[in-house]
């Protein structure tokens, strides 16, 4: 799955600056109708798996979807494994 979500960030890249530009055109009101429409339908033809919405954090040791801290980029259960073997500095297990 993570190969899946890698050329998902990929096509996004690609094809981030075309999708933004044709999504201004289309949503401004100043502009004649049919090109609107025409920005509109170039857009519907760019790849579903280019959209933002498609892409999702995983794991990076793992691959796991669910529970992904987005600022390690790991799984909650690898963070905790990391967090106990003290590999991640100025974190650690709270005792009280």
């Amino acid at each position: 799955m993570r190969n899946l979500d890698y050329k998902r960030r990929k096509s996004f890249a690609i094809f981030e600056s075309k999708r933004k530009v044709l999504q201004s055109v289309a949503t401004n009101q100043n502009l004649d109708v049919s090109l609107r429409w025409w920005a509109q339908l170039e857009k519907s033809k760019l790849p579903r798996h280019s959209s933002l919405s498609r892409v999702h954090n995983h794991c990076v040791d793992t691959g796991r979807s669910r529970s992904v801290i987005g600022f390690y980029k790991v799984s909650r259960l690898q963070l905790r494994r990391l967090i106990s073997k003290g590999c991640i500095p100025g974190v650690r297990k709270a005792c009280w």
